[in-house]
């Protein structure tokens, strides 16, 4: 019997998420949207296909597919971390965003952008290693679930409520965290629990998220960070 039989569904929650997060910011502005918004959200969106795909083709042994799809995924890859890259130094004219929040967006992007690279350099490096090379690619969603979740939890309500909203976009952050966590929690706790070893791939990215969490506040009001993030970036 097949690893991660039912992978492929699973993996359409985060995708869903993610889609629904950022309707409101891009999706329901696409004729609008600027090229590098539309390569970052192409991008982003088909790869969260190909994280679906993917799984299913391996359960249905059509390896070569498979393969063929997994070249093309590098470079998808490439295109969501470019265009990622683009799109940062917006934050810092995001006007109608707190000042603080802006270099917390900043800070984040960096960590999720440098964190969604490196599961996706892994998951290649260790392709003969299906344990290893399917969690990687799983773990890539959670990278970008934080902006999407929070998303998803604040834009509803300003729409409902307007400014300010019942729950406050950064108290968005910190549900939507601890969100994620308590579902790679879970997953680590699965993946023992079946195998009695604890994968890198998830610890890690909880990990990351946890550090996150702890440190958002702080980079938003960080003075050198500001001026690091001006400097870099304008």
């Amino acid at each position: 019997m097949k690893k991660f039989q039912k992978a492929h569904l699973w993996m359409i929650i985060p995708f869903v998420i993610a889609f629904m997060g950022f309707y409101f910011s891009y999706w329901s502005v696409f004729t609008e949207a600027p090229f590098h918004q539309h390569l970052h959200g192409l991008t982003a969106t088909a790869w969260f296909i190909l994280i679906i795909v993917q799984p299913y083709l391996y359960q249905k042994s059509k390896m070569k597919l498979h393969r063929k799809l997994g070249v093309i995924g590098v470079f998808l890859a490439g295109g969501v971390v470019f265009s990622a890259l683009q799109i940062i130094p917006i934050n810092l004219t995001l006007e109608k965003v707190e000042e603080s929040l802006r270099y917390s967006f900043i800070f984040v992007d960096f960590i999720f952008v440098i964190g969604f690279s490196y599961a996706v350099i892994m998951a290649v490096i260790h392709k003969k290693n299906i344990n290893l090379h399917a969690r990687y690619l799983f773990s890539s969603v959670f990278w970008v679930m934080l902006p999407a979740l929070s998303r998803l939890l604040y834009f509803p309500q300003l729409i409902t409520y307007g400014y300010p909203t019942p729950v406050s976009f950064e108290q968005c952050i910190y549900i939507a965290g601890a969100t994620i966590l308590i579902v790679l929690g879970i997953l680590i706790f699965l993946d023992y629990r079946k195998d009695r070893k604890f994968y890198t791939p998830y610890i890690l990215t909880a990990a990351v998220t946890a550090i996150v969490l702890l440190l958002w506040n702080y980079f938003g009001h960080a003075v050198w960070w500001r001026k690091f993030c001006h400097m870099l970036l304008e």
